[in-house]
C-alpha cells in the first residue's frame, strides 16, 4: 500500500500543478484585463508605471448625458435582441424537433446557423445593402442594428433550445397527449417548464453577445445612434483610455446585474 501511495503521489502533484497552471492562465487572460480596466477607471493618471499615480472618480463625473444614453441604448438593444433571439430560436428548435435533417429541415437549420459562420462585418454590410432602399428601408432607424445583431445571436439561442430537447421531453409530451391534453396545454404545461434552464441560458447568452457586439453594429448604425462599444472605440481612437475605462466599467456592472436577474431562479410554487 505504501508503494502504491508513493506512486500515486507524483500523479496527484502533477494534477495539482496542471490545475494551478490553467488557473493562472485564466487569471492572466480574463481576470487581469478586467482588473486593469477597473483600475484605469479610477486612476487620476497612469502612464509608464505598474500602478496608477493616484486615484480619483473624476472620469465618472465627466461622463456626459450622451455617454449614459449609450448605456441605456446598449441595454435596450441587448434585451430586445435576447428576447427576440430566444423566442425565434425556441420556435425553430420546436419546429425542427424530430424532423429528418435533410431537404427543407436541413435548409432551415443551415439558414439559422448562417450568422455564426459569416464574419460580422460581412453580415453587417449585407444587411445594410439589403435594407437601405424602399420598400423596406431600415438604414435610418435602430431596427437595423437589432436585425443584424439578431442574425448574429440567433444561432446560439437556437442551439441552446435544440440541445435541451432531449428524448425525455418527447416522451413526456407523448404521455401528456395520450392522456388527452390538447397541444397548447402540452406545450405550456409540459414542454416549456422542461426548457426553462435552456431559455434562461439563451437569454443570458444573447444579452451578453449583444452588449459586446461591435463589427456589424459599427457597419450599420444610423446617425445619432450609439452603443457603449461604439462610444468606447471612439474614445480609444482619440487616446481617451481612462474615460473609456469608466464607461466600460459602468456597462460591466449594469450587465452583470442584468445577467444575475436573468439567471436568478424563480421560487417554486
Amino acid at each position: 500500500m505504501q508503494l502504491i501511495a508513493a506512486a500515486l503521489r507524483p500523479r496527484a502533484l502533477l494534477r495539482h500543478a496542471l490545475a494551478a497552471f490553467v488557473a493562472l492562465i485564466c487569471i492572466w487572460l480574463f481576470v487581469l484585463p478586467v482588473a486593469v480596466v477597473a483600475l484605469s477607471s479610477v486612476a487620476s493618471h497612469w502612464s509608464g508605471t505598474i500602478f496608477p499615480d493616484g486615484f480619483s472618480t473624476r472620469w465618472f463625473a465627466r461622463l456626459s448625458s450622451s455617454d449614459l444614453d449609450a448605456v441605456v441604448t446598449s441595454l435596450e438593444v441587448g434585451l430586445g435582441v435576447a428576447f427576440l433571439g430566444t423566442a425565434l430560436g425556441l420556435w425553430l428548435a420546436l419546429a425542427l424537433e424530430g424532423r429528418d435533417r435533410r431537404g427543407l429541415g436541413a435548409l432551415v437549420d443551415a439558414v439559422a446557423m448562417m450568422g455564426s459562420g459569416v464574419p460580422s462585418v460581412v453580415l453587417g454590410l449585407a444587411v445594410l445593402i439589403a435594407y437601405h432602399k424602399r420598400p423596406l428601408d431600415l438604414s435610418g432607424s435602430a431596427a437595423i442594428v437589432v436585425l443584424v445583431q439578431l442574425a448574429l445571436v440567433l444561432p446560439f439561442c437556437y442551439r441552446c433550445a435544440a440541445a435541451a430537447l432531449r428524448p425525455e421531453v418527447a416522451t413526456l409530451r407523448e404521455a401528456a397527449a395520450s392522456l388527452g391534453a390538447p397541444p397548447r396545454m402540452v406545450l405550456v404545461r409540459v414542454v416549456l417548464p422542461q426548457l426553462v434552464p435552456a431559455i434562461r441560458a439563451s437569454l443570458a447568452l444573447g444579452f451578453a453577445l449583444s452588449l459586446g457586439e461591435l463589427g456589424a453594429t459599427l457597419t450599420v448604425y444610423p446617425p445619432g445612434f450609439a452603443t457603449v462599444p461604439i462610444v468606447v472605440v471612439g474614445q480609444v481612437n482619440r487616446g481617451y483610455y481612462l474615460p473609456a475605462s469608466a464607461l466600460s466599467l459602468i456597462l460591466l456592472g449594469v450587465s452583470l446585474a442584468a445577467l444575475l436577474l436573468i439567471a436568478a431562479r424563480a421560487p417554486r410554487r
